[in-house]
């Protein structure tokens, strides 16, 4: 086993145990040496986005002029479907290697269960792409709400489906204001700071801004607590570049000519990992926005019935379930699960195509298991829009905090944080 651990702050230490994910009947001393996969829940990322906000918008937020994309904001790009297709590719051939999927012909048809979040055409999209590649030539199909509705498998306060405590939220973002203020982490004062020279070096002397180092500051309009300050746009500005990078813009378009911009986006991306832990990554966030999903994936690996918000249900006998969502759904789950993870070839732990695994395993004993696993593209493969490994440096086993930091967490026991 490799260890990978990368300090993004005192909030933000991110773990990632690197698992060998060849069968594991190969290698004697493994835990899993003879058991079988039975069932995974599989919760993914869209693929490459144009930026949420026009070229003109970004302008006006940060003075510098910003690519034009080939698609509207918040658009699946071209080269950002054939990146998922062969993520999705390489997450059918790991499947068919541990015999979840068949080595030919067609799971069958109640086998398979794949549901988008209908609030934006990009993971509409996404889940329809992963359908066509998961098992190519099968006509497997991803349902959705109606396009806009509002999904509380993705989004259960906004929903109504459960309630947050604005209470607790208003003081995790006031403790998170204290620690930036008192103890902001070394890699992201670096990289605020590195933002700031290349996009505004005089921004926190003149009054037009943007100062991205700038403390943050908390607000709560209308009863709800927001986070508001230079480090939340520079986050944006970080992703903008990372998608910018990802689509496989040159470099003039990607940061205004820097060179080497693949060490730029390696120093500047923990800005938009912090922000994730101040906000999203906070239980107090992440455990009513994840309420009715976390459940489903629980009661999934119990071979419980869960019922979709079509008022369709996913039975026991389906052995693949994807659910087709957003870095948020990612950043939710971690919180809820205690999951965290870096890599070494990726900057941004929540990239387009990310995908997070929950496997249950049967042991020789006949006790069941179930495992945490996180599957990426490196930087350069989103970029060329190639397969990654996942049975080996694009697949990494982690430890479970709800469950003691078990990696292989006994079937049964997996629950969410209670941690507020």
């Amino acid at each position: 086993m490799k260890t990978i651990a990368r300090a993004v702050g005192a909030t933000l230490l991110l773990a990632a145990t690197l698992g060998c994910n060849t069968r594991a009947a190969e290698r004697p001393d493994d835990p899993l040496a003879g058991a079988t996969l039975e069932k995974i829940v599989l919760v993914a990322r869209h693929g490459i986005r144009s930026p949420t906000r026009a070229p003109a918008e970004l302008k006006a937020q940060t003075g510098r002029d910003w690519p034009a994309w080939p698609v509207p904001p918040g658009q699946l790009t071209a080269h950002g479907r054939a990146a998922l297709a062969a993520m999705t590719d390489a997450l059918g051939q790991r499947y068919r290697q541990f015999g979840l999927l068949p080595a030919t012909g067609c799971p069958a048809p109640e086998a398979v269960a794949i549901w988008a979040d209908a609030a934006d055409d990009r993971t509409r999209q996404s889940g329809a792409i992963m359908a066509d590649h998961l098992a190519p030539r099968c006509g497997l199909q991803s349902r959705a709400l109606p396009a806009g509705h509002a999904d509380p498998i993705f989004n259960a306060v906004g929903t109504g489906a459960a309630k947050r405590d604005e209470t607790r939220a208003t003081k995790a973002l006031e403790q998170g204001v204290a620690r930036d203020r008192d103890h902001r982490p070394p890699p992201v004062q670096a990289a605020l700071t590195r933002l700031q020279a290349l996009v505004a070096p005089d921004g926190c002397t003149r009054p037009a801004g943007p100062c991205l180092t700038e403390p943050l500051t908390l607000s709560n309009p209308h009863g709800t607590p927001h986070l508001t300050g230079g480090p939340l746009l520079a986050a944006t500005i970080a992703e903008n570049m990372m998608l910018a990078y990802a689509q496989g813009m040159a470099p003039e378009q990607v940061a205004w000519g820097t060179p080497n911009a693949a060490a730029l986006l390696a120093t500047v991306l923990p800005a938009h990992g912090y922000a994730a832990a101040l906000t999203r990554r906070q239980p107090a966030f992440a455990v009513p926005r994840g309420a009715v999903l976390s459940r489903a994936i629980i009661d999934l690996m119990a071979d419980l019935p869960v019922t979709l918000p079509d008022h369709s249900a996913i039975g026991p006998n389906t052995r693949v379930i994807l659910f087709a969502g957003h870095d948020t759904t990612l950043d939710t789950l971690a919180a809820i699960f205690g999951l965290n993870w870096a890599f070494t070839d990726q900057p941004d732990f929540t990239a387009p195509d990310t995908t997070l695994a929950f496997e249950r395993w049967r042991l020789k004993d006949g006790s069941r298991v179930v495992r945490a696993v996180i599957l990426h593209q490196g930087l350069e493969q989103l970029r060329a829009a190639r397969r990654p490994d996942l049975a080996g440096s694009g697949a990494a086993t982690l430890p479970i905090d709800t469950c003691a930091g078990a990696t292989l967490c006994p079937a049964g026991t997996l629950r969410p944080t209670t941690i507020f």
